[in-house]
Formats: C-alpha cells, sequence, structure tokens
C-alpha cells in the first residue's frame, strides 16, 4: 500500500473514530472493514458519491484506491454522511477496527 494511500485511508478512519488511525497503522485488513462500514453508512445515507457499491467482489486495489479517494474528499472537507449514520456506523465497526489496526 502506497504512504498516500495509508494517509487518505487513515483520514477515512478518523473520520469515524476522532484520532484512532496514524498513516503507518494503517494495513489492508483495516481498509477491507472501512470498506464494510462505509458499505453501511450507504444503507443509511443517499450519498453515492461517497460510497460506491460494485455488483461483484472488489478486490483489495480496488477497496485501497476507492477509500483513498474518499479519503481525499474528507480531507478536502467533502463529507457527505449524516452524522446519525456516521455515529452508527462508528458504533458498530468500533472494535472491528481496533482489532485491523492492531493487525488482528
Amino acid at each position: 500500500m502506497r504512504s498516500d494511500d495509508r494517509e487518505y485511508v487513515a483520514a477515512v478512519i478518523n473520520f469515524f473514530w476522532q484520532g484512532l488511525a496514524q498513516p503507518h497503522s494503517v494495513n489492508e485488513n483495516a481498509s477491507k472493514v472501512m470498506y464494510e462500514a462505509l458499505t453501511e453508512a450507504q444503507g443509511c445515507t443517499a450519498s453515492i458519491d461517497l460510497v460506491p457499491r460494485p455488483s461483484y467482489t472488489p478486490s483489495i486495489n480496488y477497496i485501497i484506491k476507492e477509500i483513498a479517494k474518499i479519503g481525499q474528499r474528507i480531507m478536502s472537507g467533502d463529507t457527505s454522511l449524516y452524522n446519525m449514520c456516521r455515529d452508527q456506523v462508528a458504533a458498530n465497526y468500533k472494535t472491528h477496527i481496533r482489532a485491523a489496526l492492531w493487525g488482528l
């Protein structure tokens, strides 16, 4: 995973759980968990631009690329999720993302 991808994925994680992720702690498993969390957020929000939903099982490269693009938008101030959706997803995935960042 490229270092700028790690930075953007960390930005997405920190959007849900402020201060939880540092770019050096981001790994592929954390990207997968974040993708699942964002997919759940899509069910709560009509934000198709923020959360793409392919009709096939995406590869890890696709997941990282999409999460990185979302991170870029979040870092630029474009956050188009409802707060109640973000809070619900944050509560549901907190344990999963912590375990992923710890390499478990």
